[in-house]
């Protein structure tokens, strides 16, 4: 039964009780849900801003192989929806389309190329490590389509207008972390490569970014600045309490300046922690008439204490239609149709850049915590082995990898290229071993890995199988950089020694590293340029008995950030060559070049090549010595 009535009430939120009587009898007394008064004359509405993070981490291994399906299951197989298959993706795309709500959603670059790699390869191979398509009752050429609906949806949408893209570094990064390890460039890099992959996908350029985990710090102001990021979403109970303000009373309702050291800012929305955590863990496990009633009645209260404010809910995006999908697509329905009958006077949706052009900055602040919406950082660095090794194999990657990146002359953290057809690879091995680096500096496998979230095996695995790749690539490099052949120069009657090396680069790439012989009491270093798929032939005077031969390449601290092989003067030690000293001919270790340079007569001429050199690093002896 509908009772249709006009109240003259002050605004308030009243609990009414229907009595019904007959003839001055009651016949039966029964307590209404609240009833909410608003006033709205004067006063402008509350602005609701959602913003959805979509996110899966790279299911694919290094030779190309997809190990896990859900990148294709959440889009096209997680439920039933009006008889038909559909997956969490798909849905809020149909539903957006359906309704008259703006929001606001970030898709992690990572899910973007996992999709675009499919509809690029138009198929999506069957793994043994997932059952198969028949097994799981998936038509995947229903499921391929779907995902280009579901791409091309949203593109429609965002072009609008109706919905804001956000964009996020690429491989979901806990930033707060890898910034403090020292490794700001690959944030750098990921931040760029994000903001591309958007643009491809979406046509449209991101002027804001989700902070993955919302785990900040501040020297990410800078790194968002660089890039061109305007604004953030973080966590209020998070950051709020613990942050200094400059000026203004800082809240959950209103944009909010954040300020560095340095001066620069950068604007933060801070979600309304109550809400959002409504949305991840009731909303969308209850009857959705009960998840309307509450979501209007939350925005109604705030709306009484803060009329006018910026309300922000930020979550996953498919996570709470995941956990719950025989609730949850009827809930997520319920909260659209809510939301767009009841926007109006007292509230309306906004996309978080609609928001920040509308309101003015309620409050500036500096020194937020370093945390996240788990109040720490502990879900992913909390000392549990399985996570140490996990950033102990990052760190030993990263430091691989930029010895060897700086050895080559080739820049440290590169925007890579990413073509959808050679995933997860790309336009140059270097390039490539880029991306294995970025892949495994994801937040999923932390996440998974051990307490308090002990998830699959498989995650630390896939970690560790991009670093361990990043490793064992460079180390086979580096053995084709052969020492050919050594030659001591006689001591002069003035103590001058010396020798010859004959090193041949077997790389595609130019050499440029700082050469070091030693002879166990001192050392001579010189820079070198091994040139690719030639001997070099490197007299070094002033050093006899020689037992050691090293190739630096000449990085620095700073560059390598938090690394666990430590480093000299020289730089990092990328090949060692141990000579044999009763045979001083003859080195024990990169002896020979057979598998690179296999003619004799090569062999030959660098035989005489080297008689060559040691007559006339003797005659420059000799005539030094007849000036002395």
């Amino acid at each position: 039964m509908a009772l249709n009535f006009t109240v003259n009430m002050p605004q308030g939120i009243y609990t009414p009780t229907l009595t019904v009587y007959s003839i001055g009898t009651v016949l039966t007394q029964a307590a209404l849900p609240s009833l909410y008064v608003l006033n709205t004359t004067g006063k402008s509405p509350i602005s609701l801003v959602i913003v959805w993070n979509m996110h899966q981490p790279l299911y694919i291994e290094p030779n190309g192989t997809w190990e896990q399906a859900w990148t294709l299951l959440h889009t096209c197989h997680d439920f039933l929806w009006n008889g038909t298959w559909v997956g969490a993706y798909e849905l809020q795309a149909l539903l957006l389309s359906q309704y008259n709500v703006s929001v606001t959603i970030d898709f992690t670059p990572v899910l973007l190329y996992q999709w675009e790699t499919i509809l690029t390869e138009g198929k999506f191979p069957y793994s043994p490590v997932w059952p198969s398509p028949s097994t799981l009752n998936v038509n995947m050429t229903q499921c391929i389509e779907a995902i280009n609906y579901t791409v091309n949806l949203y593109r429609e949408l965002a072009q609008k207008g109706k919905v804001e893209i956000l964009t996020v570094p690429f491989y979901h990064p806990l930033e707060a972390i890898i910034y403090d390890n020292g490794w700001q460039s690959d944030l750098l890099a990921q931040i760029l490569m994000g903001e591309e992959m958007t643009e491809r996908v979406f046509g449209v350029r991101a002027m804001g970014a989700w902070t993955p985990e919302m785990a900040f710090n501040m020297g990410l102001i800078h790194l968002y600045n660089e890039t061109g990021i305007e604004f953030t979403i973080l966590d209020a109970q998070a950051f709020l309490p613990y942050a200094t303000v400059v000026s203004g009373i800082p809240s959950p309702y209103g944009p909010i300046i954040v300020e560095d050291s340095t001066g620069e800012q950068l604007i933060v929305l801070f979600r309304d922690t109550d809400l959002s955590n409504a949305f991840s863990f009731a909303y969308f496990s209850q009857p959705p008439q009960v998840t309307a009633r509450e979501l209007i009645h939350y925005l109604a209260r705030i709306y009484m204490s803060h009329p006018g404010a910026v309300v922000v809910v930020a979550l996953d995006g498919e996570n709470p239609l995941i956990f719950n999908p025989t609730t949850g697509p009827a809930d997520l329905q319920a909260i659209y149709q809510a939301l767009s009958e009841y926007q109006g006077a007292w509230f309306i949706t906004q996309t978080a850049s609609e928001a920040i052009a509308t309101h003015k900055p309620i409050a500036v602040l500096t020194n937020l915590p370093e945390s996240s919406w788990a109040l720490n950082l502990n879900n992913w660095n909390n000392g549990y082995p399985g996570k140490i090794e996990i950033w102990r194999s990052v760190a030993l990657a990263r430091e691989y990898l930029v010895a060897f990146t700086k050895a080559v002359g080739m820049p440290i953290s590169p925007v890579v290229p990413l073509p959808f057809n050679i995933t997860p690879n790309s336009t140059n091995p270097v390039y490539t071993l880029w991306n294995y680096l970025y892949i495994a500096e994801g937040s999923d496998w932390t996440w998974q890995t051990g307490p308090p979230n002990y998830g699959p095996a498989w995650f630390k695995e896939q970690a560790l199988t991009y670093t361990s790749a990043i490793v064992s690539t460079i180390k086979e490099w580096l053995s084709r950089v052969k020492l050919v052949r050594y030659v001591e120069l006689p001591t002069s009657i003035k103590g001058v020694g010396g020798v010859v090396l004959q090193i041949y680069n077997g790389l595609n790439y130019t050499l440029y590293v700082t050469l070091v012989v030693s002879n166990g009491t001192y050392s001579i270093a010189k820079p070198v340029i091994l040139k690719p798929h030639f001997i070099t032939t490197i007299p070094v005077l002033g050093i006899e008995n020689a037992t050691i031969i090293q190739l630096y390449s000449p990085v620095t601290d700073s560059e390598l950030g938090d690394h666990p092989i430590p480093i000299n003067q020289y730089g990092f030690p990328l090949i060692t060559y141990t000579l044999n000293v009763s045979s001083p001919k003859v080195p024990i270790q990169g002896s020979g070049i057979a598998s690179a340079v296999s003619n004799g007569v090569v062999v030959i001429i660098a035989a005489l090549i080297s008689a060559l050199v040691i007559m006339i690093m003797m005659l420059i002896i000799r005539k030094a010595h007849t000036f002395i």
